[in-house]
């Protein structure tokens, strides 16, 4: 159990926010809100099962402690998290970002492909005064880009029936900080994929599409690829011998290998709105993505998408990639970044969450 005790923005409107476990996305969205309120954090520690009850009686405390019903609440994700704020808080708001609204019973990913998770986020859903999806999709879409995958996903094919208000609201990227840098040299041949922790052996190996990306690989030898972020790089045995793997790296390195690569590949089974990909955009990388979600949106107009998860596919798009001219280059470097400063920057997200508090609704 844990609880973050550190409340920004002393002296305004107190604002409540809720999480499962920290992340960047999450500290910037606090960082954010914080102009405007005193944003007191609460995180909801994964950890044995056994320990849920006792976790959430914790929560229970901190939003008695807090006043909860004389506020609002954000979530960030439906779920066990968000059960007692829905109950609790004067509001309660939910950000519905990816894991919430998806279903793949073949890789145990997904909040719905647990019963009791899946109930919860489901409760939660249904309870909350609005829910803030990072991208429509969330809501309710169809898939057929891999066979695995559920055809029908988002948080309506879940909680049939569902007449929760919902808002769209995009996540918001700082385009200072993810830029373009003419000075770096930016290899002609080079594709980065972020994959976390993925290893070999885990579901994200499958759900961020490493496992594609190894087998597309072995079949662009012209070309070389770098997976980033990984715990434990020298988990990948016998991969192609055009694959470099990466551990985790700070935010300035991370900026530095995107302004090194031409493009930015990512194809996962199931996303919300990726933050990696946005923020390779930035730095003038261009993406090829799965058809997936939010992605071929966001890519829209600058990067190629995979329609199927089908090696040779995905090869020959790495190709087509690989073919473009240095000018054709440039035009679509340019327009990944631009793509995002328009339509997704941090003060506009900011903006929208600070209307949709204020508006009572």
């Amino acid at each position: 159990m844990s609880e973050q005790r550190l409340a920004i923005g002393r002296g305004r409107p107190t604002l409540l926010y809720c999480f499962p476990k920290r992340s960047t996305f999450i500290d910037r969205d606090i960082s954010l809100l914080g102009q405007r309120y005193r944003v007191v954090q609460h995180e909801l520690v994964t950890g044995p099962s056994w320990q849920l009850p006792f976790r959430l009686l914790h929560q229970f405390a901190w939003l008695i402690r807090h006043k909860a019903w004389r506020h609002s609440t954000i979530c960030h994700f439906s779920g066990y998290h968000a059960v007692l704020p829905t109950l609790l808080s004067h509001r309660c708001f939910i950000i519905l970002a990816g894991s919430d609204c998806a279903s793949i019973p073949a890789i145990g990913y997904g909040n719905n492909a647990r019963r009791m998770l899946g109930w919860a986020t489901r409760f939660s859903a249904r309870r909350a005064t609005r829910l803030l999806p990072v991208h429509a999709s969330l809501m309710k879409r169809t898939t057929d880009y891999a066979d695995i995958v559920p055809r029908e996903q988002g948080i309506l094919a879940f909680a049939r029936g569902m007449n929760t208000p919902w808002s769209e609201v995009p996540y918001g990227f700082d385009d200072r900080f993810w830029s373009t840098d003419t000075s770096t040299f930016r290899a002609a041949d080079l594709f980065v994929c972020v994959a976390g922790p993925a290893t070999p052996h885990n579901r994200v190996h499958q759900l961020k599409g490493v496992d594609l990306l190894l087998q597309i690989a072995e079949r662009t030898p012209g070309a070389r690829f770098q997976v980033v972020g990984l715990a434990d790089p020298d988990a990948y045995k016998g991969a192609p011998a055009n694959v470099r793997f990466t551990g985790r790296v700070s935010p300035e390195q991370l900026r530095d290998i995107y302004r090194s690569a031409s493009f930015y590949v990512q194809l996962s089974l199931s996303e919300g709105m990726p933050n990696a990909l946005c923020e390779a955009m930035l730095c003038g990388s261009i993406p090829l993505v799965s058809n997936v979600a939010s992605m071929p949106s966001i890519v829209e107009g600058c990067g190629l998408v995979l329609t199927e998860r089908e090696p040779l596919l995905g090869a020959a798009l790495c190709g087509l990639l690989l073919a473009l001219s240095a000018e054709d280059r440039s035009i679509r470097s340019a327009n990944a970044r631009s793509r995002i400063v328009t339509d997704f920057h941090q003060e506009r997200r900011a903006n929208t969450l600070f209307a949709l508090l204020a508006t009572g609704d």
